[in-house]
């Protein structure tokens, strides 16, 4: 199955905090961190819908799940860097 990458950086002056959805998980990135989501592309339709927040939250919703998208953070796994929310 073919699959889409997107990185973003965070090029503020403190930390900025990533969700990425349906999974209940929110990634904190410092300056300079790099954040890659890789997944699976959408037979049609948009691959990733991005939600900003405010200047330093923003949820990424990817269409498609199946593979399991992966997630990276400064080209490393993002395992043990992610926490899930209390309430959703």
């Amino acid at each position: 199955m073919p699959t889409s990458q997107h990185t973003i950086v965070n090029k503020q002056d403190g930390p900025i905090y990533i969700s990425t959805e349906p999974w209940p998980e929110c990634y904190e990135l410092e300056p300079g961190d790099r954040l890659t989501l890789s997944y699976g592309l959408p037979q049609s339709g948009d691959a990733l819908e991005v939600q900003f927040i405010n200047e330093r939250e923003l949820v990424l919703w990817p269409t498609e799940l199946d593979p399991e998208p992966v997630v990276l953070i400064n080209d490393a796994s993002a395992e043990g860097r992610s926490w899930k929310f209390k309430h959703q």
